[in-house]
């Protein structure tokens, strides 16, 4: 494991284990999250969703970070447990957020959960947008673009179709970005964006 990794205190362990034995109560009644990936609940989603704790900005008053499409809480739900306090879980399922209020009352998170689609956000109102198995890369710049805040951020973990999905962003938008590696799989990385722009509105300032 990646030595910058932040560890887990006994209370956030606690909390955790908690919010596993949620996940796994719930999906008898709603599809949270994929049937396979609840024999290893801490490394699919737990420790996948963690090791953002690192990437993300300073906290920020008036600003929140959006964790768009959050379903079952993850990557935001993980980070508010481990102390994030600017962290707003969007969902556009009201049965899905009645879950993450679940999660929220038994661990005694503070975080806000929003029963909302990303497209209702308010404009330029974020100080970063995370979302873990939403949509396309171009799709997610899509949702993002309106919404972030200037010199805000883009923190989306990808999967084994990372790069596919980067080159054809790039046939879209102008993209300042890095890639960090995956803790969790060799085949993953997490795409860190700072600036994103549509080519033709590029061209369009340009004139």
């Amino acid at each position: 494991m990646d030595s910058s990794f932040p560890s887990f205190s006994k209370e956030v362990v606690g909390k955790l284990e908690l919010y596993r034995n949620l996940l796994i109560s719930w999906q008898k009644k709603y599809n949270l999250v994929g049937h396979s990936t609840l024999k290893d609940v801490w490394e699919r989603h737990f420790i996948d969703s963690a090791q953002l704790f690192s990437l993300l900005p300073e906290e920020h008053k008036e600003k929140p970070i959006y964790d768009i499409g959050s379903g079952a809480g993850f990557p935001g739900m993980v980070l508010a447990i481990m102390g994030r306090k600017d962290i707003v879980l969007c969902e556009s399922s009201s049965k899905k957020c009645i879950f993450l209020e679940e999660v929220k009352s038994k661990t005694n998170t503070n975080v806000i959960i929003d029963n909302i689609r990303a497209e209702s956000l308010p404009y330029c109102s974020a100080s970063a947008i995370m979302a873990r198995a939403v949509t396309s890369l171009s799709g997610l710049l899509n949702l993002s673009i309106p919404i972030l805040a200037k010199k805000g951020v883009c923190i989306f973990p990808k999967g084994i179709n990372w790069k596919k999905e980067l080159l054809f962003a790039q046939k879209r938008f102008h993209i300042d970005y890095k890639v960090v590696e995956s803790i969790t799989s060799k085949d993953s990385s997490i795409i860190i964006i700072n600036r994103a722009e549509r080519i033709n509105a590029f061209k369009k300032n340009k004139k």
